[in-house]
């Protein structure tokens, strides 16, 4: 439905929005976090007064579907406050079901201003009320449908393989897409890679499941639960209902004590604004540039009381255009708790579903970066923490005949590290077996033989992150940490990070994101070769030595470099540009890439700069090894290299040096 705001109430209803949103994302982790705790008055409390705060804003704005699901929510937690009721995981179930209503709603109410019916919300208000008179919430829809498959009362349209037929009467509460990623979640022998292009097709050409059945005349049944408005209270005497066997649910440890901020120590600023600033920054930062460029040229070849006065001004500009950069700067830093603050609610969901035992440790969720990377990190932790939990974390049966604990430990965490991030993703489980990774990389084509048995166990891991090497059936031997981890790689090398596994058999799995605090303004080495002048972020670059021809040897098809008794493969930037003119080497480069040392010979050294990144548009994007453009202290353009990008093509060559 259609919500019509007054003009003088915009205000209002933007300020509404925002807090609700914060409300939201605060009741993920503490209602996770009350599963474990139950009896905390404090936490209790808390979700009490943020679902109030949001029914009274909805009410003020007639926000009628917002403020009925929010009232049931708020009654519900009244009662469990003042020890009226028991907090089950079932309740918890439909209460989640609710919050993911009211974020759904608060989505609609943003993008266009438009809410759900109550008619469309009715299914969930009851659930709501039956949780809230202590009832066991009555089947929905979707569960009655479950019970109508297994009798037979769905017929499918043509066309549709077996396989597929039986999914859909597997999950008749699922889409098509949904569908897919239950494959995901299946145990990786179980998993029916075979009818995932047909899913694939289907979605593609817009259909969905409801497409490919014939329902046959349901026969009417009888409304057995009766639906009560949250207004009446059942009698005290009421039978109470049997108690079910209490699920295992995960535990969320928290190293960090919450720290309330009061509302006049800060304001809320548009994202526009700050970005605007910032571009601004970035150009006075250029200026800065060229005008110390230019001030060292005037110092060399004038000089007296006006050269001393301008190279003390500019020096004191310089001071000045960093203090402002970083102040700035830090206007664009987010904790990473914004992030988070989702996973007690994935891994609370995800270990229902999987029925394991998982506790949950959240450390250095204060750690802030920029929120740039933070707005594209999400979905790569996302994919390892849903990984950790479905292949990295054994069943409770399983943990305990290897001797374990029957909880599974993940541990997400983050810290600063020198200008660098670094955010963890931890596991006790299964671990990784390198040798069963390189068996899988050589029934593949993407090593041979030879390259294996050269290879560290951290070379071994890193063949997980290459394109096309866990997309079998069966993935299992290495615990299935190679499905879609190229994607999350790339996601990383994107945003100027690296990426490493630390694993180990029976004892669980590490992997370690490195990223820059910023993506905005970094410090780059400035290098030429043919004719040309490039920058290089500073963080890829290990050392710089002297090119020596005698140094240079040929090893197979491709050249090497000899530092302190070490073999490092060597390119030319030229080769990696692929440009044609070829110049005298003067100097290599050597950097990291993943566990390996690679030397990169170049023609000129012009030293560091601090430089803002520019994009170079749409049409220009997808250049491979070019991470954007900046304009130099001279006044010229330069391209910015991506020297992981560009090695990428010759991953598979540099597998077999070792270090």
């Amino acid at each position: 439905m259609k919500v019509n705001i007054p003009d003088e109430m915009k205000e209002i209803l933007e300020e509404f929005l925002v807090e609700a949103e914060e409300i939201l994302e605060n009741l993920d982790q503490d209602l996770v976090e009350l599963e474990s705790n139950p009896q905390d008055k404090e936490l209790l409390n808390r979700i009490f007064r943020g679902m109030h705060t949001l029914k009274g804003g909805a009410g003020f704005l007639n926000l009628t579907p917002i403020v009925e699901i929010a009232h049931r929510i708020e009654d519900i937690f009244n009662k469990l406050r003042n020890d009226e009721m028991e907090l089950t995981p079932d309740s918890m179930d439909v209460i989640l079901e609710g919050i993911d209503e009211l974020k759904k709603a608060l989505q609609m109410l943003k993008d266009s201003e438009e809410l759900p019916d109550v008619d469309e919300i009715q299914e969930l208000l009851s659930k709501l009320d039956g949780v809230l008179h202590g009832e066991v919430p009555a089947p929905s829809k979707k569960e009655e449908q479950k019970e109508e498959t297994k009798e037979g009362e769905i017929e499918f349209v043509e066309g549709i393989s077996d396989k597929l037929k039986e999914l859909i009467l597997k999950y008749p509460d699922k889409d098509l897409a949904g569908i897919l990623e239950e494959i995901v979640l299946m145990a990786p022998e179980e998993r029916p890679m075979e009818v995932v292009p047909e899913i694939e097709k289907l979605i593609e050409e817009g259909k969905d499941v409801k497409d490919l059945i014939k329902k046959k005349e349901p026969s009417s049944k009888p409304q057995t639960q009766p639906v009560q408005s949250s207004s009446e209270e059942k009698p005290q005497s009421k039978p109470q209902p049997e108690k079910k066997p209490q699920q295992p649910q995960p535990k969320v440890e928290k190293k960090t004590e919450k720290k309330e901020k009061k509302s006049g120590e800060t304001i809320r600023v548009d994202v526009d604004r700050v970005e605007n600033l910032m571009n601004l920054v970035g150009e006075i930062v250029l200026d800065r540039n060229r005008i110390l460029r230019v001030t060292a040229d005037v110092e060399k070849e004038c000089s007296g009381e006006s050269v001393e006065k301008l190279v003390e001004a500019v020096t004191s500009l310089d001071r000045t255009v960093s203090d402002l950069q970083v102040a700035v700067m830090k206007l664009r830093m987010q904790p990473i708790k914004k992030i988070f603050s989702k996973f007690p609610r994935v891994v609370r969901d995800l270990a229902r579903k999987l029925n394991k035992k998982v506790h949950l440790e959240i450390e250095g969720e204060d750690t802030e970066l920029d929120r740039s990377i933070l707005d594209r990190l999400e979905d790569p932790l996302v994919h390892l923490v849903r990984n950790a939990l479905d292949h990295g974390i054994e069943p409770p049966e399983e943990r305990l005949a290897l001797g374990k604990p029957e909880t599974g430990v993940v541990r997400l965490f983050a810290y600063h590290e020198g200008d660098h991030i670094i955010v963890g993703i931890e596991d006790d489980g299964r671990g990784i077996d390198p040798e069963k990774v390189k068996r899988k990389a050589i029934e593949k084509g993407l090593i041979t033989p030879e390259q294996a048995v050269q290879m560290t166990n951290k070379e071994a891991y890193e063949l997980i992150f290459l394109p096309g090497f866990s997309t079998a059936e069966k993935v299992s031997d290495v615990s299935g940490r190679g499905v879609g981890m190229d994607v999350v790689a790339s996601t990383i090398h994107s945003l100027r990070g690296s990426i490493e596994i630390d694993s180990e058999i029976g004892k669980g799995t590490t992997i370690f994101l490195k990223l820059p605090l910023t993506v905005a303004i970094i410090r780059t080495l400035m290098i030429g070769t043919g004719g040309q002048v490039y920058a290089v972020p500073l963080h890829s670059v290990v050392e710089i030595v002297r090119y020596e021809e005698e140094l240079v040897k040929e090893v197979g098809s491709f050249k090497s470099f000899m530092l302190r008794d070490e073999v490092l493969p060597l390119f030319s930037l030229n080769e990696l540009l692929e440009l044609n003119e070829e110049g005298k080497k003067h100097f290599v480069m050597i950097v990291k890439v993943g566990e390996r040392y690679v030397a990169v010979s170049i023609e000129e050294l012009y030293g560091e700069e601090e430089i803002v990144i520019k994009s170079l548009g749409e049409l220009l994007a997808d250049i491979p090894g070019i991470a954007g453009a900046t304009i130099a202290g001279d006044g010229r353009v330069v391209l910015i290299v991506d020297i992981n990008s560009l090695l990428s093509d010759y991953k598979v060559k540099l597998m077999g040096v070792r270090k």
